[in-house]
């Protein structure tokens, strides 16, 4: 384990609401504006019981902050986001978030949504290495689905590929399984519901 990963504390974020400004600064910095709820709706996730926030402390400094929706109706959560402070990249901290957010995921199965390449040669190499970091935590691609995210804002959200990590679940899921999975995403996450026609155009766009 890396010196410094081995030194931070995770904690839930509901229990220290005090760092609340710390960790959501990160998660600004972090996420371009087309992929970021405001202040007002991360906050109010502190009070819901299908969402985990968790931050990483160092030196009693916010140095990471990771956030979980876990279904109420399904064996299923997506990992909403996770980031680092830019300081404390490449330290294995994000290793050791990510780990944590399977098990207060508990054996369920649990989404990633990662950035797809698009843009620039730099912006399709960070991509790439995005992806890369995922697929040895495990995680796998969705490759039967042309994924997108809806809309949060006026600016419109990035391509992006939708991968899982089986986290003690036995089986690939099922195009069945997706279609009410990814409809619990959209109603718990983002607040859609009766999408079912949404989601089955990502699955006729991928054929």
């Amino acid at each position: 384990m890396n010196s410094v990963s081995a030194q931070i504390k995770l904690k839930n974020l509901s229990d220290c609401r005090e760092k609340f400004d710390e960790a959501f600064e990160i998660y600004e910095i972090s996420l371009p504006a087309s992929e970021r709820k405001s202040r007002t709706e991360v906050l109010s996730l502190l009070d819901r019981k299908d969402y985990r926030l968790t931050i990483a402390e160092l030196e009693s400094h916010v140095v990471g902050i990771s956030i979980v929706y876990v279904s109420r109706f399904f064996p299923i959560s997506l990992l909403d986001y996770m980031a680092t402070s830019e300081a404390c990249r490449n330290t294995g901290i994000g290793k050791s978030m990510f780990v944590h957010t399977l098990a207060t995921s508990a054996d369920r199965l649990m989404f990633v949504e990662v950035e797809a390449e698009h843009g620039s040669a730099g912006e399709r190499e960070m991509q790439r290495r995005r992806q890369a970091w995922y697929a040895r935590l495990g995680c796998r691609k969705v490759d039967d689905i042309a994924y997108h995210m809806p809309q949060l804002n006026d600016a419109p959200p990035p391509p992006l590929n939708l991968l899982y990590h089986p986290n003690g679940t036995e089986t690939d899921p099922t195009r069945s399984q997706l279609r009410s999975w990814i409809s619990d995403v959209y109603s718990g996450v983002y607040g859609l519901d009766n999408c079912e026609e949404e989601i089955e155009a990502m699955f006729l766009r991928a054929s």
